[in-house]
């Protein structure tokens, strides 16, 4: 029977992305989002009406007031259309032995060049929302220059920010910045705020380990080379590919947001595979892959953002 090696593929892309990726808890649930072909999809937005009064003279079955349930689905365009080509040489016929030599292959590039990639977008696409909205992007982006003496007291500060505006306490979730971890070591014996390390915590059902627990806020730490505030998307023709930080970019020490508000949809939208016996252009295997994905956020979500920036 012949090996599926689409079905594969994505089997190790979708487990490493899993087990490396500091944003894939921000992928939404089953369900919420729909793929309309081509570069479209469509995403969910639930929205009910409120309380009325209710009238206990009424027996006809009017003493409640209606109500009413509302499904929209939005569409959306992934903007992210990128692809990637992998040569093999020809080393063994059996597609067994080739397969294990793919999957290195795939793996390889998936926790490496396919994570950062994606890390860095989502977690500079949500600083990029929430830096240019108009109602809360002078007070949930804050300014500073991190030490043991004001990190608590600076994220503590954000996130009961973001809170009252949200009208939200619970679900929120901080990516840090690594460099920054040495000043809550530092500061964590020296508060009335409760820090603990190396918690295991499943955030949207993704398990993530070595999470710092601020009060009730888990913190995941993020390489600062994925947290900028200005990103360049290099196209692989005359570069290495993937995203960098661009011209003039800042450190972003910390990112809060509720874990429902990021919406992170990808899709391995075709995958080829031509053999040495298909391939003219050399004695190997050739594999080609076009991958689209983009991060939205409901408009009505803003308020649950908050960045905390290098002055």
């Amino acid at each position: 029977m012949a090996l599926d090696y689409a079905k594969a593929y994505q089997q190790f892309i979708d487990e490493e992305l899993s087990a490396a990726s500091a944003t894939a808890w921000m992928i939404p649930e089953a369900g919420k989002v729909r793929f309309a072909g081509g570069k479209t999809v469509e995403i969910s937005t639930l929205t009910t009406t409120g309380l009325g009064t209710y009238q206990s003279g009424k027996t006809d079955g009017s003493a409640f007031p209606s109500g009413t349930v509302t499904n929209t689905w939005n569409s959306y365009n992934l903007t992210m259309d990128r692809g990637v080509k992998f040569s093999l040489d020809r080393m063994d016929p059996s597609d067994t032995a080739f397969l294990v030599t793919a999957e290195n292959v795939i793996r390889e590039f998936s926790r490496n060049a396919l994570v950062k990639e994606q890390d860095m977008y989502r977690i500079h696409k949500l600083y990029e929302l929430i830096q240019g909205d108009d109602t809360y992007g002078s007070t949930h982006v804050v300014t500073a220059a991190l030490d043991k003496e004001n990190a608590i007291s600076t994220l503590t500060g954000l996130l009961q920010t973001v809170r009252g505006d949200a009208e939200t306490m619970d679900g929120f979730v901080a990516l840090v910045s690594y460099p920054n971890q040495a000043h809550f070591l530092e500061a964590a014996d020296q508060t009335y705020h409760q820090i603990t390390f190396g918690q295991r915590v499943a955030i949207n059902g993704v398990e993530y380990d070595n999470v710092m627990m601020l009060d009730d806020l888990p913190c995941i730490f993020v390489p600062q080379s994925r947290m900028k505030t200005v990103i360049t998307v290099q196209s692989g023709a005359e570069d290495g590919g993937g995203i960098v930080a661009g011209p003039d970019a800042k450190d972003i020490h910390a990112l809060v947001v509720h874990c429902e508000t990021p919406l992170a949809v990808s899709k391995l939208d075709a995958i080829k595979q031509f053999g040495p016996e298909e391939n003219q252009f050399f004695d190997g295997t050739s594999i080609q892959a076009r991958y689209l994905y983009d991060l939205f956020v409901e408009s009505k979500r803003m308020a649950t953002i908050g960045a905390v920036v290098a002055q």
